[in-house]
């Protein structure tokens, strides 16, 4: 199947984003004398109270921890140990220092403000949301312990009670652009189209850090509800905001494909190339863009290109099997579409371009076997893909060379029923109805190609004229 917008890698993307909200406790600390250490020790933690407020953390850990070696049971000064050593992002000794203050009964809110996060940056979610809960029933109106477990659920991938909690934080703080958009991931995990595009809509209007990422849940969200324009405007936006959006460049120049915008499309292919040369999925899909616009040589050019940087996927030579073929160049035709059925022998497009490769040498009897593996094979392509407008293309060509002139009108008109502009297809729409003595049929097709391309248009009359 022809490289296909981001289902999966879309989904990888946007859920390992993620933004880190800890309530801060006072950056100068108190003393608190429960376990009654002596007056050293005490000295020691006043001195490193004075290099934690100076943020030298480190310095603050050495008095800590001499503090500790005279007073062992100090909670205090295992405490703010720990939380230097969080604010060094040394997770492992943080755990251990709050572990013990807990232990000597250091005051458990402020515990939990700490730890959950400690335990969160291990991925130890269980117990990070166990902190969180805890330290909310201590204080209930704690915005922060809530957007913390609404947090730890997205990452757990419980989205809905992520939601849940999301909304509560909102009734706080109802202007954050960032929870709009965690809110946006966990509506795409779910497969809530619409609310996954509100969401994106309001992280944006609230001026979220994750722009682009939210122009693109826009964008898929437009998508998915068959509104092409939008989505296609949100997806631009998203690279203007974020070049660095690797999918949105396949994602993108496949939806101007499916518009009939091919120049858009191999500009929007080019431009993600620009910025990742060896990305072999781009240059997969920019041949095939190439090879419907009938930029024949360079379509063998990107071709070439796909099968170095994707040798593993059979469409980098299915898609040059098809441009060898329209240069003319039958025999590294048959051997490319070889190598892709080597890695998809199934394949009925590939097994179509093989047929072609033979059938346009006449050697017709070669060609045969192929065209009939090649309708077997895009009949399955449509079936498990039903929303692929160049899959029943591909079908409408395939039972035209079989002569099966009925069905191809018929995949031909579910191809432009999901993409009404797609020149080629009403091209060959034409030449069947025509074929067929539909000819009144023929030239509503003819009509419909002056609007969209008028050099098509007249070699569709031409054929009609000449037979």
């Amino acid at each position: 199947m022809r490289n296909k917008i981001f289902t999966g890698l879309l989904s990888c993307f946007l859920l390992l984003t993620f933004f880190s909200v800890v309530t801060s406790v006072n950056a100068q600390p108190r003393n608190q004398n429960k376990s009654k250490p002596n007056g050293k020790a005490k000295k020691l933690v006043d001195q490193g109270n004075q290099s934690f407020g100076q943020k030298d953390f480190r310095t603050a850990i050495n008095k800590y921890a001499e503090a500790i070696v005279i007073s062992p049971n100090y909670a205090e000064a295992h405490f703010w140990k720990g939380y230097a050593h969080y604010n060094l992002t040394e997770y492992d000794a943080a755990l251990e220092e709050l572990n013990s203050a807990a232990d000597q009964g250091y005051t458990p809110i402020k515990i939990y403000q700490i730890r959950w996060d400690v335990n969160f940056q291990n991925k130890n979610y269980d117990a990070a949301l166990n902190d969180l809960q805890k330290g909310l029933q201590i204080q209930p109106d704690d915005a922060q312990f809530t957007l913390g477990i609404a947090k730890v659920y997205r990452l757990q991938g419980a989205y809905q009670n992520a939601i849940d909690n999301y909304k509560k934080y909102l009734v706080t703080d109802p202007n954050s652009g960032d929870v709009f958009y965690y809110m946006s991931v966990c509506h795409f995990n779910l497969g809530d189209v619409a609310q996954q595009g509100l969401s994106a809509v309001e992280a944006v209007k609230k001026n979220t850090f994750f722009v682009g990422e939210s122009y693109l849940l826009m964008g898929d969200a437009f998508q998915k509800s068959k509104k092409p324009s939008e989505a296609i405007q949100a997806y631009e936006r998203a690279l203007n905001v974020k070049p660095d959006l690797p999918d949105v460049y396949a994602t993108l120049s496949d939806l101007y494909r499916s518009q009939s915008r091919l120049s858009e499309a191999i500009a929007t292919a080019r431009k993600g190339i620009k910025l990742y040369p060896n990305d072999g999925n781009l240059f997969v899909s920019l041949t095939w863009y190439y090879s419907l616009a009938d930029r024949h040589n360079e379509a063998v050019t990107a071709g070439q290109q796909a099968v170095k940087f994707a040798p593993e996927q059979a469409m980098a030579y299915t898609n040059l099997c098809r441009a060898y073929n329209d240069t003319k160049q039958y025999p590294q035709a048959i051997a490319a579409c070889n190598n892709a059925l080597k890695l998809n022998p199934n394949d009925g497009e590939t097994n179509f371009y093989l047929a072609r490769a033979y059938d346009l040498q006449e050697k017709y009897d070669a060609a045969t076997p192929y065209y009939k593996k090649a309708v077997i094979g895009l009949i399955e392509t449509t079936r498990t893909n039903p929303d692929y407008s160049d899959g029943y293309y591909l079908l409408g060509n395939a039972y035209f060379a079989e002569k099966q002139i009925d069905k191809a009108i018929e995949a031909y008109k579910t191809c432009l029923r999901l993409s009404p502009k797609f020149s080629k297809a009403i091209y060959n729409l034409g030449v069947a109805y025509f074929r067929n003595k539909e000819k009144d049929a023929a030239i509503e097709q003819y009509n419909t190609l002056l609007k969209i391309d008028t050099a098509l248009a007249g070699k569709l009359k031409q054929t009609m004229d000449n037979k």
